[in-house]
């Protein structure tokens, strides 16, 4: 029988050995958490669990996790007439089911239902501030704008890139990579715009927010307008709205502006931003050349659908080809799907990839009444489909068969999912305090996690 240091001996020898698809194989499936505790065993598991190339190959072969964001009560155990609001971000493992914790934030005040007490709810988490200033700060807004920011969401995913996600928390701008722990706060100028991408201008390294301002001065609406700025900088940088020569005609149509990322994120393949059509742009596929910070068009292969952009991975043999782009189509309470594939990007030549029938029998008894809707939508490149209808998110196989089901029985403000996490281990430089020009208290992303 080996003696525990001989056995640990082994164990050391076969991660330094072994190939480099094996290593990331093992590494696939224990947690960034357990990871970076095993850094700590000795120093080669150290060096070979912090090597670029094994974490690399690590995010690269990460199946992307569907994000779900929601506020849930959670009530004080000391007094059952008190409530604590949690905001949370979670993960789907789709070939599990499990829900992984992301981020979660708390309510510093408590909510007693009194009318004194009703902005309790709506007390920030991350800057502890007096009360009074605080309800002075809301008396500032004009009504239409207080009720507004009151009902909104608060905890908000904006984008999720490399394993990072740029995230909103009542007026708190942040990026986080929730592997590592690691976060960089956004100036509060961010705050006066629209986000409408999150980019990594690849000549740099540097990550990047792309804005839309459509009021001026006055306050009144006037043609977008693009600003830039790096994540980790207080200046904001004004484009303009640059048109590709070839298309200079369509300046009015991009005048008309974007959604917001939160609700139609794009999908960066190479030095390109993608967004999904928009109605605001005649259903066309807007393009964002972020070396060259110019706008052009593409067409997509079907029109007027609820349509969500997906990369799909290279094709087998090509793993070091970048991915292609791909659409996912569906309808509201309509049961077939369709995913499409950018197969020729230069000629925009898309292909039907495979058409989904779900059973629509399956669905009917997670609805409350008649009048309840269901949306439907790929959210994987195996075709994995999530429903969300009332307060259920149901997940179906390519085959239309349900394999998992959740509950959010507790949850308000369940929000459309619309991102998916790659975790990733790989450090960046924005995450250093030298990269950032301002100062911010550091939140509470982590606690109780």
């Amino acid at each position: 029988m080996a003696k525990p240091k001989a056995k640990r001996a082994n164990a050391a020898a076969f991660l330094r050995d072994a190939p480099l698809e094996v290593r990331v194989a093992i590494l696939l499936r224990l947690s960034p958490k357990w990871i970076i505790r095993m850094r700590a065993v000795c120093r080669l598991w150290r060096d070979v669990l912090s090597h670029p190339a094994v974490l690399s190959h690590l995010h690269n072969d990460m199946p992307p996790r569907p994000l779900l964001c929601f506020d849930r009560a959670a009530c004080c155990p000391d007094d059952r007439y008190i409530e604590l609001r949690d905001y949370c971000v979670e993960s789907l493992v789709l070939q599990s089911g499990e829900l992984r914790p992301v981020l979660r934030f708390a309510d510093n005040d408590y909510l007693d239902n009194s009318i004194e007490n009703i902005h309790g709810r709506y007390a920030r988490a991350i800057h502890v501030e007096d009360r009074a200033e605080f309800y002075e700060r809301i008396e500032k807004e004009e009504e239409k704008e207080r009720a507004r920011s009151l009902s909104a969401p608060h905890l908000v995913v904006h984008a999720s890139l490399d394993g990072h996600l740029l995230i909103r928390f009542i007026y708190d701008w942040f990026v986080v990579n929730p592997a590592t722990r690691d976060w960089a706060a956004i100036p509060p100028l961010v705050s006066y715009y629209d986000v409408v991408g999150f980019y990594e201008h690849v000549p740099s390294s540097e990550y990047r927010l792309l804005c839309v301002s459509s009021k001026g001065a006055d306050g009144l609406p006037c043609p977008a307008w693009f600003h830039v700025t790096r994540v980790g900088s207080s200046v904001m940088r004004s484009i303009g709205r640059p048109i590709s020569l070839a298309t200079p005609e369509d300046d009015e149509r991009l005048g008309l502006g974007l959604d917001s990322a939160c609700i139609c994120p794009p999908i960066q393949l190479g030095r390109n931003l993608h967004w999904p059509p928009q109605e605001l742009q005649g259903y066309h596929i807007l393009v964002f050349d972020t070396t060259a910070e110019v706008f052009r068009w593409m067409s997509p292969p079907v029109r007027d659908h609820d349509m969500l952009l997906l990369e799909l991975p290279p094709a087998p043999g090509k793993e070091l080809l970048p991915g292609k782009l791909g659409l996912s189509v569906s309808m509201t309470n309509k049961a077939t799907l369709e995913v499409w594939s950018l197969e020729d990007y230069e000629n925009e030549i898309w292909a039907l990839l495979y058409r989904i029938q779900l059973d629509v029998d399956q669905v009917a008894p997670f609805l409350n009444d008649e009048e309840d809707y269901w949306t439907p939508a790929v959210v994987s490149p195996q075709g994995d489909v999530l429903i969300e209808c009332a307060n259920w998110v149901l997940h179906c196989d390519r085959n239309g068969v349900l394999l998992h089901k959740f509950w959010f029985p507790e949850a308000q403000g369940l929000l459309p999912i619309r991102h998916a996490l790659k975790e990733s281990l790989l450090w960046h430089s924005m995450y250093s305090k030298y990269e950032v020009e301002f100062d911010a208290d550091p939140p509470s992303f982590f606690n109780w996690l």
